[in-house]
């Protein structure tokens, strides 16, 4: 990757090439819904997606070194689309919205309006009713990918798009509270360069 006189400078030259995928679009109506864990599959639309997204992947780079996934179906069934064995990760799960999973904002916004209120008024630590707080959900994520240790070689990683702005922040030194600020859309990939020296992200959401 680098000429011999860099690499002897360079504080490692272990380098990981991430591939951070959100899943493909889920079976919904026209009304939003609060989904956090709640295992839910892909739309037609949404498999579709996914397979286009994976064979991109595949022409481009072949056959990634690993494969991590979120254990919900949504992920997984996207994660085995790469041709290698996908590493189910369950704190690669979505923030956990507790009562409020399956239910449509509209309907949570009429019957809980104080503590949607007060969720959205503090992202970072309203705690959905019987759920994880933003804050928490983030360190969790965190807490994961430093515990899987140096990862190196090209690694697909297919996820929620919780845990893509809690590494993202976490990559860029930012707090929890500017997560929103990033936003991939279903089947799209973020692609990062991490390294000892830190982390280069190429692309957001393509």
């Amino acid at each position: 990757m680098f000429d011999a006189a860099t690499m002897g400078i360079i504080p490692s030259s272990r380098v990981a090439r991430v591939h951070l995928f959100r899943h493909g679009e889920v079976e919904t109506g026209s009304a939003r819904v609060c989904r956090g864990q709640a295992d839910v599959g892909l739309s037609a639309r949404g498999q579709s997606q996914s397979r286009a997204a994976a064979e991109r992947f595949l022409a481009a780079f072949g056959r990634p070194d690993r494969v991590l996934s979120s254990d919900l179906t949504r992920c997984s069934a996207f994660a085995a689309l790469f041709r290698r064995t996908p590493e189910l990760q369950p704190a690669l799960r979505e923030q956990d919205m507790g009562e409020w999973e399956g239910r449509t904002w509209e309907d949570l916004t009429r019957q809980d309006g104080a503590a949607v209120t007060a969720y959205w008024n503090d992202y970072v630590g309203g705690r959905p009713t019987g759920g994880e707080t933003w804050g928490e959900a983030a360190a969790r994520v965190v807490a994961h990918w430093q515990a899987l240790g140096p990862l190196e070689g090209r690694v697909v990683v297919v996820t929620h798009v919780g845990p893509i702005r809690a590494l993202l922040c976490n990559w860029l030194g930012l707090g929890p509270g500017e997560a929103l600020r990033f936003a991939p859309g279903y089947a799209t990939e973020t692609r990062v360069i991490e390294a000892q020296a830190g982390a280069v992200i190429e692309v957001v959401g393509g």
